[in-house]
């Protein structure tokens, strides 16, 4: 957002300055014109590479630790039947879609969606992050948070909560994050 604010005020600045030379010194203005873009330009580039170089880069274990701390963080909120939101109340897709949304996933909605877009795994591979699917049909999804445990929008009584992964049969487990932290179909 800074960067093209930044990128308009140059481009605003260099027109009054070409406008105000070629009105004053029409013989000058091209080149001066000219060396002011190359001045903004060369500083613009600069502080991109200086942010690009800021930026932190996640191992996959780091990201799947952040999501799952993310997503604890709503135990306890309501579930809304066909809620996405992680404070007012989501239903067990609303909630999954909504975490993995704050790390620039875009997620199917509905929980059979989620499990025919995931990448599939076994249960004996499950990581934190990962998705545990329930239900015939897949009508249900939780998030794997480790030591065999899950947090899921569970019901209405109960709301966002933290379960044993096997409370239920899971009838599958599928991942968005891969060792790139995306996972592309």
């Amino acid at each position: 957002m800074l960067k093209n604010k930044m990128k308009k005020l140059i481009c605003g600045m260099t027109m009054c300055i070409t406008v105000c030379s070629q009105m004053i010194f029409p013989q000058t203005a091209f080149a001066a014109t000219k060396a002011a873009v190359e001045k903004a330009g060369e500083a613009f580039v600069a502080g991109m590479t200086e942010t690009a170089e800021a930026e932190e880069v996640l191992s996959e274990e780091e990201l799947r630790q952040q999501i799952v701390d993310f997503a604890l963080q709503f135990e306890g909120n309501p579930y809304v039947y066909g809620g996405t939101s992680l404070t007012n109340g989501a239903d067990c897709s609303g909630f999954v879609m909504s975490v993995f949304a704050q790390f620039g996933y875009s997620l199917p909605r509905v929980a059979a969606d989620q499990y025919n877009q995931s990448a599939k795994k076994s249960v004996e591979d499950l990581e934190p992050g990962d998705l545990i699917f329930y239900g015939s049909g897949i009508s249900h999804v939780a998030l794997y948070i480790g030591t065999g445990q899950i947090i899921h929008a569970s019901t209405s009584a109960s709301g966002i909560k933290i379960s044993n992964y096997d409370y239920e049969a899971p009838v599958g487990v599928g991942t968005y994050i891969e060792a790139d932290g995306f996972f592309s179909e």
